[in-house]
């Protein structure tokens, strides 16, 4: 079972890491943003693959990758949706998506970046964390 933490007080956006195949849980919504992990078979959520590497800084290509999700995963929020964003350990390139589309949501770049360092120990990378504190 994936340990996930939720980011908004009214539970729709939740950061956290791989889901097991199989395994319903309380989400619309699951983006999958571990790049060695991007399963088909997730029944019963709609599945967004955005595979990132947790490495070296993001390419142009990854960063534009990265925006639109968070954007996407705003938007679903603001519609009422659940949103679970997850990767491997669901702390950095989880972090870089859910920190972005809390931005997207209205919160101060610095203080999303921190809600997610304290929340899910996350946004270790500094080329992630920079891109939400900047946003």
């Amino acid at each position: 079972m994936p340990s996930y933490s939720h980011l908004l007080a009214n539970g729709r956006l939740a950061q956290g890491s791989a889901p097991q195949r199989g395994v319903r849980l309380p989400f619309d919504v699951i983006v999958l943003a571990a790049m060695e992990y991007q399963p088909e078979l997730l029944p019963g959520h709609e599945v967004w693959h955005v595979p990132l590497d947790d490495g070296p800084p993001p390419s142009r290509t990854e960063r534009a990758w990265i925006r639109a999700a968070a954007r996407g995963v705003a938007q679903r929020v603001r519609s009422g949706q659940r949103v679970l964003v997850t990767c491997w350990q669901g702390r950095n390139r989880s972090g870089v998506i859910a920190g972005l589309a809390l931005t997207d949501l209205g919160v101060p770049g610095p203080q999303a970046a921190q809600l997610i360092r304290r929340t899910r120990n996350g946004l270790t990378n500094p080329y992630f964390h920079e891109m939400v504190i900047r946003s």
